[in-house]
């Protein structure tokens, strides 16, 4: 079974890798400076994989606010350049049906301005983003209920403490 690594963790956000995915929780604001953290933390674990494409799994928190234009422009730039190297990018939407509606129209906005290649998937759980990525994963990774244990052992050193 893979090790996760923690990559980034501070209040507002944590970025960890494990096999060849790279799992985002946001707790609170998303800044440009975590955007510019979680670039440069995507471009060394691609090169880490070598050939191989890699997953995106993001957790929103349901106290995380939405991003500011200019943050979502960074985050737009962001995806558009690591299309090429993606697999999955899974965003799955913390909290009830407004709040969950308000993530999906951020998302959506930000697949307008990435390539096709790169579509966002909304998950309603972690499961589900898990049965998403799964076939994607390493063979000896331990599949999507190992990724699912690492997404929430991300979650829990981010300090998430309930879940919805």
């Amino acid at each position: 079974m893979e090790r996760m690594n923690t990559r980034s963790h501070d209040s507002d956000h944590c970025i960890v890798t494990w096999d060849r995915v790279i799992i985002q929780v946001w707790r609170f604001a998303t800044t440009r400076e975590a955007i510019a953290d979680l670039e440069l933390i995507s471009r060394a674990f691609i090169a880490e994989q070598r050939t191989r494409k890699i997953c995106s799994v993001s957790i929103v928190e349901h106290t995380s606010p939405p991003p500011g234009e200019l943050v979502r422009g960074h985050l737009s730039r962001f995806y558009r350049e690591l299309a090429p190297s993606v697999h999955e990018a899974v965003i799955v939407p913390e909290g009830g049906g407004f709040r969950a509606a308000m993530v999906r129209g951020v998302g959506v906005a930000l697949s307008t301005l990435a390539p096709r290649s790169l579509s966002f998937k909304f998950a309603d759980s972690v499961r589900s983003a898990a049965d998403v990525v799964g076939p994607h994963l390493s063979p000896t990774a331990g599949g999507a209920m190992a990724l699912e244990a690492a997404i929430e052992e991300a979650r829990t050193l981010a300090g998430v403490t309930e879940r919805r």
